[in-house]
């Protein structure tokens, strides 16, 4: 399987993530963390929107009321989308590095938003942190991380997959979904020679991964085999989300941050974003509920 552009005008992301489709807007929105953007498009990947973001931004999930929840620079942000966004503060951490910043976040099945940081300046100093923001505030479940990354739960909520990039790891909780609490942390899947990036799952409970310097997302089950790879024309492939009304096209960023002249003139492609057509679907987002 080999995904295709989204659309080859639109522009490139120095560091493309947070990939989330939002059914009701029926939008795909999609960031770039360097370049400070928020990016838009229809499932088609026309009417592109773009927002400027104050600071440089990890992720962003929906909310119920057309704005969004995200992870900026310091904390834990309510955004309104306009040309020029307008922030709101939640609550910012506590940080164990001045050069730490938010990576991946996802909403899990009631809204509660998780997300983690990273050392932006070192990426082999464990100094990020995995948290939890709910209507009870924020709940810090990791520290000592590498690089947080992809997020996700299996279909009957009774577990909570997370990728720490620096570890090559994706790890499994025990998760409860009535209190949000996350327990019994263990290695689901250990990547060797491939360093795994964000993730989704679908509507059979299989798990995708982007594979950061693989040029692919890596589909496995849940129990952590491989099954398949999809190939991207785009060597760091860093988040994956289904979309589409009927939520069976997995749209894909990239990013071309770290990439000499050279790697760029061989992969001219780094940075867009990517679509695929899957025979299965994927699951709603469900939006920020903070």
């Amino acid at each position: 399987m080999k995904a295709e552009l989204l659309n080859p005008d639109l522009p490139a992301s120095e560091l493309g993530e947070g990939v989330n489709w939002d059914p009701r807007g029926k939008r795909l929105y999609w960031v770039d963390i360097m370049g400070q953007r928020i990016h838009s498009t229809n499932a088609e990947g026309q009417d592109y929107r773009a927002y400027k973001t104050p600071s440089m931004i990890g992720f962003m999930a929906m909310d119920e009321q057309g704005g969004c929840v995200a992870g900026l620079r310091d904390g834990f942000y309510k955004l309104k989308l306009a040309e020029e966004v307008q922030a709101e503060p939640i609550t910012r951490p506590i940080y164990v590095d001045a050069d730490n910043r938010f990576n991946d976040g996802k909403c899990d099945r009631r809204g509660r938003v998780w997300g983690g940081t990273m050392n932006h300046v070192d990426h082999k100093k464990p100094t990020g942190a995995f948290y939890r923001l709910d209507e009870r505030g924020l709940h810090t479940q990791e520290e000592g991380v590498f690089i947080s990354n992809g997020l996700g739960w299996s279909l009957d909520n009774k577990l909570m997959y997370y990728i720490d990039t620096g570890r090559g790891t994706l790890f499994v909780y025990d998760y409860d979904i009535e209190t949000g609490a996350a327990s019994n942390r263990r290695p689901l899947i250990e990547f060797k020679d491939k360093r795994p990036d964000g993730m989704c799952v679908d509507s059979h409970g299989r798990l995708f991964v982007a594979l950061w310097g693989g040029w692919a997302v890596d589909i496995y089950s849940p129990q952590g085999e491989l099954i398949d790879s999809i190939e991207v024309d785009s060597p760091q492939v860093s988040c994956c989300a289904f979309g589409g009304e009927d939520l069976k096209t997995l749209y894909i960023s990239t990013a071309y941050v770290g990439l000499s002249d050279e790697k760029r003139v061989a992969a001219p492609h780094a940075g867009k974003t990517f679509k695929i057509r899957m025979d299965i679907p994927g699951l709603p987002e469900t939006p920020a509920r903070v």
